[in-house]
């Protein structure tokens, strides 16, 4: 069974661009919206409730979906067992959500929490509708359908959460966000689509999805697992209020860094699958695509170092100070983990899905016992503790490339230093021009874009200096781009 209409790399690349930058801000919009109208300790006990049930979402998500996009043909009888066994999913998990409420909300001595969790359950049926049906867009290339139902969808959410939020919904803002995004994308996929023909689930089909996806599974619960652990950490150990800022600061940097590297990962597993017979090729486009894609991360990372607490300020008001600090420390870390993405997708279109279950297990299995067994600590610590996993799953993926991939540690170091060495100039330029500029003195809301956009500007610049084959070949492509574009010109006056 085909699947669909295919498309381009560069109309794929650039509808997943779009898709995630407007991803993004929406994400940050309606986060730092919805964070001023609740404050800290009411954003952090939905927080908390979203955290809890996201743990099983992804088992729901990546179930099959992985699967379904890699495999070279896709029979019927894959296609009805993924569908069922989603729906199967999706429908006991969320079941056994609203059964577990009562016990987190005695776990963590909150009696409000159970009806937050009960009610965020519907989204685990949503997502074993939406996982096989965005899987075959997907597969089939159709970056643009998928980029309009997820923008539409969440855009939608968005505005359900800010009016619940500002209309004194606390808590469940996060709660209406959430299940108008999922229910409208939803609707929007299942719409026209092509749903599998009644009959028994082939048993041999089945367990090819699952064993192919088994260990993307296991990585997916370990990342959102540790990311909810940390969240359920602060809570207990700490307070609400405190989840709530390690909340904020956690959306702000690994939920942003989350939609850039899901948009990234679907492009890249996509095509480079059609590369895993061509082992060289696949990694110089590897090579091309991690130059690329650290062009955009550094910057980025060196402006929030330079100007987090500025953002905090200006967006949601100096009550969320406390949560400047743990935003830069995970910026740190998410350079690192943006390095080892495009690795692990490589490696899991040739065949060897494993690469990112290793990094997660290494990571976690370092940091979580220490951070269990470390008692109450400040948020800065936190947040160190797990900006540190990323040097240690950084490492395991740049070892398995090199040895399932033939990729070298050398150039892999060569563009770290590269990274850092921009980073550097970057952080030092912002910095300077935040000194000059606060000695006038200048306005938070003004200070904000000028040094952040000083301190990205020249990280960006320096990269491409150390890079200098890098510089010509986007100075030749963008050359190239208007020169397509101006033949494309009428020439003389249209009648």
């Amino acid at each position: 069974m085909s699947s669909g209409r295919g498309g381009s790399v560069v109309g794929s690349v650039l509808w997943a661009g779009l898709e995630s930058g407007l991803s993004l801000a929406i994400s940050v919009g309606s986060v730092l919206a919805i964070a001023r109208f609740l404050g800290a300790a009411e954003f952090g006990l939905g927080a908390l409730a979203l955290g809890l049930v996201q743990i099983p979402l992804v088992l729901v998500g990546s179930l099959v979906h992985d699967a379904l996009v890699q495999r070279a043909e896709l029979g019927e009888a894959h296609w009805r067992a993924a569908w069922i066994a989603s729906l199967a999913a999706g429908a006991t998990l969320a079941l056994a959500a609203v059964a577990s409420g009562p016990l987190l909300a005695a776990l963590f001595e909150e009696p409000r929490l159970a009806p937050l969790v009960a009610a965020m359950a519907p989204l685990l049926l949503l997502e074993g509708v939406n996982a096989p049906l965005l899987a075959r867009r997907r597969r089939a290339l159709d970056f643009a359908g998928v980029a309009r139902r997820l923008l539409f969808g969440r855009g939608l959410g968005a505005l359900a959460g800010v009016a619940v939020a500002a209309l004194g919904g606390r808590a469940w803002a996060i709660v209406a966000q959430q299940l108008a995004a999922a229910g409208t994308i939803a609707l929007l996929l299942a719409h026209r689509a092509p749903l599998p023909r009644p009959g028994r689930i082939d048993r041999v089909a089945l367990l090819e999805l699952l064993r192919f996806c088994r260990p993307i599974v296991m990585t997916q619960l370990l990342i959102q697992g540790s990311e909810r652990l940390f969240l359920a950490y602060v809570g207990h150990q700490l307070s609400l209020a405190a989840a709530g800022y390690w909340s904020l600061a956690s959306r702000l940097v690994e939920n942003v860094a989350g939609v850039v590297s899901t948009a990234l990962y679907h492009v890249g597993l996509a095509f480079l699958s059609r590369l895993q017979s061509e082992r060289a090729i696949l990694v110089v486009r590897l090579d091309q695509a991690v130059r690329l894609l650290m062009l955009a991360v550094v910057p980025a990372v060196a402006a929030l170092l330079v100007a987090a607490d500025l953002l905090i300020a200006v967006a949601v008001g100096p009550d969320w100070a406390p949560a400047a600090p743990a935003v830069q420390i995970l910026a740190s870390g998410a350079l690192l983990l943006f390095r080892r993405l495009l690795p692990t997708v490589a490696l899991t279109a040739a065949g060897r899905p494993r690469a990112g279950l290793d990094a997660y297990l290494a990571e976690n299995g370092l940091t979580l016992p220490l951070l269990f067994l470390s008692g109450p600590v400040a948020l800065p610590a936190v947040a160190a503790l797990r900006a540190a996993r990323a040097a240690i799953g950084w490492l395991v993926v740049t070892g398995a490339a090199a040895r399932g991939l033939d990729r070298r540690w050398r150039a892999e170091l060569a563009g770290l230093a590269v990274d850092l060495v921009a980073l550097a100039a970057g952080l030092a330029c912002g910095l300077l021009a935040r000194g000059l500029l606060e000695a006038l003195p200048t306005a938070p809301v003004l200070l904000l874009p000028a040094c952040a956009g000083i301190a990205a500007a020249t990280a960006g610049l320096a990269a491409l200096a150390l890079q200098p084959a890098l510089a010509r070949e986007l100075a030749f492509r963008l050359s190239d781009l208007l020169r397509r574009r101006d033949a494309l010109r009428p020439v003389g006056p249209v009648r």
